[in-house]
């Protein structure tokens, strides 16, 4: 009797142990692990890191620390492969043309095989997983008034042809300068010349559009000083520009051990349009709103959070 009563309190004290550790185990992966996503300096990546960390903290245990003001995607490629961040947001045709060093030849016009071999590379080379593009394509684009190219018929840069010998086109000096993709290749493209460049930085040549010293600008397509000035980004119907889709990059390692995060973070896919980018640009850049409150407020609008 007396050995009975103490298998029975030796089952009891193994059941107690047993349950202390599961709980042990359970309070641990509910604490998750941090990570640290890195943005450029700049307010559109600032946006998707906010994005992010909320999918992540939203949905899963884990907590996103947001890195900022890196100073370019180098840096930021650079950081991720040290495991000094885990995550980072970045371009198709900065990671293709820059970390990968390929050209824009007529083969590389189609933003989802530039996309493909991106995502295919930067998973061989470096262990990294790239998630589906944000949607929206952040490239060079001119612009110009809506109420003039309302006016006169124009929707794409093409039919700009019989206008930019009488038109004055602010452009920023690195475009004016970069080899094979500048000015001078563009002009030889489309097959005609503007009647005077100006060379601005970005936020001086959204003032003198609004004044009226330059017809047109050289600026980014989801710039939210385009919604601002109620300017229209010209379609590149000859696909001049490289397609810079926005793209989530996060260590493979993270996701294959913590598949949670892919999980949460797959919601990225499509999730943004590129006259949606500019109006979350806007109200940053514009109406000085906080990156975070205002991808908080888009996630809500869209039901994912």
């Amino acid at each position: 009797m007396q050995r009975t009563k103490f298998i029975i309190v030796l089952l009891a004290l193994a059941l107690f142990v047993t349950t202390a550790l599961t709980g042990c185990g359970s309070q641990k992966e509910q604490e998750g692990i941090t990570l640290k996503l890195g943005s450029q300096g700049f307010v559109e990546v600032e946006i998707l890191a906010e994005l992010a960390k909320i999918l992540v903290e939203e949905q899963t245990p884990h907590k996103v620390e947001h890195v900022r003001n890196l100073g370019s995607s180098l840096a930021a490629h650079e950081a991720t492969a040290d495991n000094q961040l885990q995550m980072n947001n970045n371009f198709t045709g900065t990671l293709f043309l820059g970390l990968l060093e390929q050209e824009l030849t007529d083969e590389w016009r189609d933003p989802d095989k530039v996309f493909q071999y991106v995502k295919d590379q930067m998973m061989e080379k470096y262990n990294m997983f790239v998630f589906p593009s944000y949607g929206y394509n952040n490239t060079y684009c001119l612009a110009v008034p809506r109420k003039w190219a309302e006016e006169h018929n124009v929707t794409k840069q093409s039919d700009l042809a019989p206008y930019a010998k009488d038109m004055t086109l602010a452009i920023t000096a690195p475009w004016a300068n970069i080899p094979g993709q500048g000015y001078n290749e563009y002009t030889e493209l489309y097959g005609f010349k503007f009647g005077k460049t100006v060379e601005m930085n970005s936020s001086l040549m959204y003032i003198a559009i609004e004044k009226g010293e330059v017809d047109a600008i050289n600026c980014f397509s989801t710039d939210g000083q385009l919604v601002a000035a109620d300017l229209i980004a010209l379609e590149d119907d000859l696909g001049f520009n490289p397609p810079y889709y926005g793209i989530l990059i996060v260590r493979n390692d993270v996701l294959e051990e913590h598949p949670e995060i892919k999980d949460a973070l797959m919601k990225v896919d499509g999730l943004i349009s590129t006259e949606e980018m500019q109006q979350l640009n806007k109200r940053v850049a514009v109406d000085q709103e906080e990156p975070a409150d205002v991808a908080r407020d888009f996630l809500e609008k869209k039901g994912i959070i």
